[in-house]
């Protein structure tokens, strides 16, 4: 499977180097395409590196491993995006202090904005509710693999997305259609206020236990 990844971030490169490893062939998007070259030679003969247009063309699934707010931008230049799986591992955070809350939220999402704004495409919510570390290293805590929650529209697109989690080493968690992004995505800000505000540290994960 090809994989467009645009961004050069934490996020970017953590999903460059966990799915490098997996043999996926990735391109990584840039505005500074020299970023994006410089990020795919990290990834020794599966990665390349180009424009935000070159990763989206390349991808048969594209991840937009940027700040919520240059997903709009992205957007308006190019509609490149019809029939793409989308992954958004985006979270439409504002910090007071330490404290992580939630700048979009309740009755609708960043998923669902996105998905508005790449009408076509098939946008599947997930990597956004573990930090960028776990999912370059390794989700695994002793016995156990973090979970990491996905939700979206279309099943097959799920399908695809499910596998990409597996690969990564994370338990798949099914969470429903693209709207359970509005519970998703409030994860991240209580992960970043447990690991921040109360000062638990970033080698902490969620897991959905079941018997």
């Amino acid at each position: 499977m090809k994989i467009g990844i645009i961004g050069t971030g934490k996020v970017a490169r953590a999903l460059g180097k966990a799915l490098g490893r997996n043999r996926y062939h990735l391109m990584f998007g840039s505005r500074d395409p020299q970023k994006a070259k410089a990020l795919g030679a990290e990834i020794e003969h599966y990665g390349e590196g180009g424009s935000i247009a070159n990763a989206i063309h390349y991808g048969e699934v594209v991840v937009l491993a940027v700040p919520f707010k240059a997903i709009e931008s992205i957007a308006r230049a190019t509609d490149n995006f019809q029939n793409k799986i989308v992954i958004d591992p985006t979270n439409p955070l504002i910090f007071a202090s330490t404290m992580a809350d939630l700048a979009i939220g309740h009755n609708t999402s960043a998923a669902e904005q996105v998905a508005k704004m790449l009408p076509g495409a098939k946008v599947v919510k997930a990597f956004n509710t573990a930090f960028a570390h776990h999912i370059e290293q390794g989700p695994y805590f002793g016995p156990n693999d973090a979970s990491m929650f996905y939700c979206g529209d279309d099943e097959g697109a799920k399908k695809s997305v499910r596998k990409i989690i597996e690969d990564v080493g994370f338990e798949p968690v099914d969470a429903g259609p693209l709207t359970s992004a509005r519970m998703l995505e409030p994860m991240a800000a209580l992960l970043l206020r447990l690991s921040n505000g109360m000062g638990m540290g970033n080698e902490i994960a969620f897991k959905l236990l079941t018997r």
